[in-house]
């Protein structure tokens, strides 16, 4: 019996989720989390991947996101940050990380470094290989670590549009990207209104580091990008 209820089953919280729980508790104590949120006209962006698939079928929307993710924060270096010892350091590398739901339900972070740097194809392959060894438990080290800024895709479930994510110890912020849901939008080819499919962006960032106007240009960025493909890169394009 707890608190007058009986008990139908105990699970001991220990392993990895008893890790993740840890450093979600210390997230929560040693950052100023402020969340906003926005929509990305998804059209283009669902083409462009539907085109792409057809030469590199292994490509998904989680690998786009990453790479245009990636792109962003190169504009936005404030957003890929950490603050140690009182000053906030602007780093080098873009480092995304990612998080992997596992067989278990549980969750775990695999970091795909120098993600602007990469091509699409290699952002696939790279990410195949960490969700098969995450799978398995056999994740290295430098699998997990060095991650600057963390991407969560939701989108795998049906009804969910908006979630609070929360940032990962040591960085800054955490894009969170649910499935596109249908929107009436304004659209000035035809001089009225027509139905466009939108991504829900919502973005966690530490406020002691960014303040909310850097945040939403990051934000506002992110959702610009999406909506056409000007930021693929020839690379992905062949």
């Amino acid at each position: 019996m707890i608190n007058g209820v009986a008990v139908a089953r105990s699970i001991p919280l220990r392993g990895l989720q008893k890790t993740v729980a840890e450093r979600m508790v210390e997230s929560r104590k040693t950052t100023a989390s402020v969340t906003a949120m926005a929509e990305a006209d998804a059209a283009s962006l669902l083409v462009l991947l539907c085109r792409l698939q057809e030469d590199a079928p292994e490509l998904s929307l989680t690998h786009l996101l990453i790479k245009a993710t990636a792109l962003c924060l190169r504009r936005h270096p404030r957003l890929n940050a950490t603050l140690a010892d009182g000053t906030i350091h602007e780093l080098a590398e873009v480092n995304v990380s990612v998080a992997l739901s596992l067989p278990s339900d549980d969750l775990q972070i695999a970091v795909i470094r120098n993600a602007d740097e990469k091509p699409l194809r290699h952002i696939a392959e790279e990410l195949g290989t960490l969700q098969e060894r995450a799978a398995v438990g056999k994740l290295k080290p430098d699998d997990v670590r060095g991650g600057t800024f963390t991407l969560s895709n939701y989108g795998m479930l049906r009804h969910i549009i908006w979630a609070t994510p929360i940032i990962t110890p040591g960085q800054v912020g955490v894009l969170g990207v649910a499935r596109a849901v249908s929107r009436v939008m304004p659209d000035e080819s035809v001089a009225g209104w027509t139905v466009h499919p939108v991504l829900p962006l919502v973005l966690t960032y530490d406020h002691r580091v960014v303040n909310g106007v850097p945040a939403g240009r990051f934000l506002d960025d992110m959702a610009e990008m999406l909506s056409t493909e000007d930021w693929i890169e020839e690379e992905d394009r062949a």
